[in-house]
């Protein structure tokens, strides 16, 4: 598998770009899905969040995790461009004291989340 991961980060956390993308690999792998696949990443902070919740789901809360399909179809350059995963990352500090999970059990729940709203 070839992953183009593209990562905005626009909180205030550190981002383990290598780490996701391993994340990304395992969560694909699992779901049967190979070859050239791209997938973007935004970590944001609240307010963020809850305008793209308000805006494109019509929702006021702020979520923990969104999902932006783009395609389901392999680009006539053969890359599949599955689509955008946005992360509040304050959200992800909110999960991870509340239910003493690691960062890394975090971003794996919700990167898989997010990966699973794409193929839908």
């Amino acid at each position: 598998m070839e992953l183009n991961f593209l990562i905005k980060n626009h909180s205030r956390g550190k981002i383990d770009k290598i780490g996701f993308e391993k994340i990304i690999k395992r969560i694909l792998a699992d779901k049967g899905i190979g070859g050239k696949i791209e997938i973007s990443l935004l970590v944001c902070g609240e307010r963020t969040a809850k305008k793209l919740n308000q805006e494109y789901r019509k929702m006021s809360y702020i979520p923990q995790v969104l999902g932006f399909p783009m395609s389901k179809e392999v680009d006539i350059d053969g890359w599949l461009r599955l689509g955008d995963i946005v992360v509040c990352f304050k959200k992800l500090k909110e999960e991870m004291r509340i239910y003493k999970k690691t960062e890394e059990q975090v971003w794996e729940e919700w990167l898989r989340h997010g990966v699973e709203n794409l193929l839908k």
